[in-house]
């Protein structure tokens, strides 16, 4: 008799354990699939901005034979955010600042992210590495692109303390420093581009 109820305590707490023990691993997982959701390119995109999810700003056109060659604008050219012209398959058309509505080349689908859903995305990056400078960056972009300027400041200030040695980063902070008319903090940062990348000067 005594046995019998010693397995009757058992189970009951047994049985809680499980209980808890699976509500935390499904917490656990949960948790890891907090990544914000990403919307895949189609022709919704058209009109709207992006995030490049890499590079500063190089996009594909098609070579003399057809093959894509790869543009990389350098420094002073460059659209980390940038109006989709088109959609086609996995190929996003995108327009340069100040060219008109024609498209100039296109990133892959995979490659980038809306605009409205940049924020998120990269703060979930930043979450999960908060060392990972380019993430500050594409997320100090997409802040500026929407008028948040002092976090966009802020986010360049922090990626340049990660990797201090990056000039885009400085005139790029010095963009948003001109913006708010902190003439000053811009001139500065204008100055450290060009003392680390003298032929943008």
């Amino acid at each position: 008799m005594a046995s019998g109820r010693k397995d009757l305590i058992r189970s009951p707490a047994n049985l809680a354990f499980m209980v808890l023990f699976g509500t935390l691993v499904l917490h656990s997982q949960a948790a890891q699939s907090d990544k914000p959701s990403q919307a895949v390119p189609d022709q919704t995109w058209a009109g709207r901005r992006i995030v490049s999810l890499e590079g500063f700003g190089s996009y594909f056109v098609s070579g003399d034979h057809g093959q894509p060659q790869l543009i990389d604008p350098g420094g002073l050219g460059v659209n980390i955010v940038a109006v989709v012209q088109r959609v086609e398959g996995d190929r996003v058309w995108i327009q340069a600042n100040g060219a008109g509505d024609a498209a100039v080349g296109w990133v892959p689908g995979k490659n980038a992210t809306l605009l409205e859903d940049a924020i998120p995305y990269f703060t979930y990056r930043i979450g999960r590495k908060p060392k990972d400078w380019d993430s500050y960056l594409r997320r100090a972009e997409a802040e500026h692109a929407q008028n948040r300027r002092d976090a966009a400041i802020a986010d360049y200030t922090r990626a340049i303390d990660l990797h201090p040695e990056e000039p885009f980063l400085y005139l790029r902070r010095g963009r948003s420093y001109r913006t708010v008319k902190a003439c000053p903090e811009a001139a500065r940062d204008f100055e450290k581009t060009a003392q680390l990348r003298p032929q943008w000067g």
